[in-house]
């Protein structure tokens, strides 16, 4: 009798720990999918930076004004604890703001420059768009993940926190 109850514990006690086991597993996958997304984001954001960045002078020679955002956006990203997401909206607020002068400003978007800034800006747009959404969909299961028992403390002793999502702006004029 007493062995049948060894063994009725052993049998539960390694269906247990091969459900942490496999709980583990995805927790772990999904943090290293979510990493990789936050790196191509930050990858994607600096490259956005770059280009906003050429395109500055041309804008305020055309336009006569100096962009307040422009000096906004370089003391958010000299700053050594800037989070992603701020980055992400200051500079969704600047490229918001040169689709804007595009329009308003008949003679610049006839420049080669600028013209090609704006193509830059769409495949950013593109590139950002489908690494939010990796980031997002992952990010998901994961806080799916950590919102049950065990791998809630699976994931307090991993540290792995719970991030927000990112906003994805769909743009209008896409017809597709």
């Amino acid at each position: 009798m007493i062995w049948i109850i060894v063994l009725t514990l052993i049998i539960i006690l390694t269906i247990f720990i091969s459900y942490l086991f496999i709980k583990n597993e995805k927790l772990t996958y999904y943090k290293m999918r979510i990493d990789k997304a936050e790196e191509q984001i930050e990858k994607e954001l600096d490259n956005r930076y770059d280009i906003v960045k050429e395109v500055q002078k041309t804008i305020e020679k055309s336009t006569k004004k100096e962009l307040k955002i422009y000096k906004d956006l370089d003391d958010l990203k000299n700053k050594k604890t800037i989070s992603t997401i701020d980055y992400d909206n200051l500079l969704n607020e600047l490229v918001d703001m040169i689709y804007l002068i595009e329009n308003d400003y008949p003679k610049i978007s006839k420049k080669k420059d600028f013209k090609e800034t704006i193509i830059k800006l769409n495949e950013s747009n593109t590139l950002l768009t489908a690494d939010k959404t990796f980031f997002n969909e992952n990010n998901t299961e994961i806080i799916s993940l950590l919102k049950v028992f065990p791998t809630n403390i699976l994931g307090k002793l991993r540290r792995i926190k719970i991030l927000p999502n990112y906003e994805i702006k769909i743009n209008e004029d896409d017809n597709y």
